[in-house]
């Protein structure tokens, strides 16, 4: 079903969600099948994030994650992308906006951040912005 925010395109993205936080998560899935994507899988911490990236024959698109997880936080996953994946789109949430957040995040490159809470919108143009797709 296409709907008026469906992106062309956005269908074959698959796309690793890493959150914690269950209302935060089902926010992000909302909005991600409202831009169409179908393929989303769901993971509640950097540590199972790791292991898909890793055991999974498929290739992730896009990496959305929380930054303040349990067992591996989302910096830490960041980090390990970086190092394996090191053009792989990465979207950071966190309810941290300190300059220090913002300069780690930056120091390992991370392509975008949003600060909790955060509208359907602000999602929306940050996925737009990380794929240079302008709305």
């Amino acid at each position: 079903m296409l709907t008026r925010d469906h992106i062309p395109g956005f269908e074959k993205l698959n796309v690793l969600l890493v959150e914690d936080n269950a209302f935060a998560q089902r926010l992000a899935r909302q909005v991600l099948v409202q831009l169409g994507v179908q393929n989303i899988h769901i993971v509640p911490d950097g540590k199972a994030a790791i292991e898909a990236l890793e055991d999974s024959e498929l290739r992730y698109d896009l990496i959305i994650s929380d930054w303040n997880m349990p067992n591996v936080t989302g910096l830490e996953l960041l980090q390990h992308v970086r190092k394996t994946w090191e053009n792989m789109p990465f979207l950071m949430l966190t309810g941290n906006q300190t300059v220090d957040f913002v300069q780690a995040a930056r120091a390992n490159k991370v392509d975008a951040y949003i600060i909790k809470p955060f509208s359907p919108m602000q999602l929306r143009h940050k996925i737009c912005a990380i794929f240079n797709i302008k709305i």
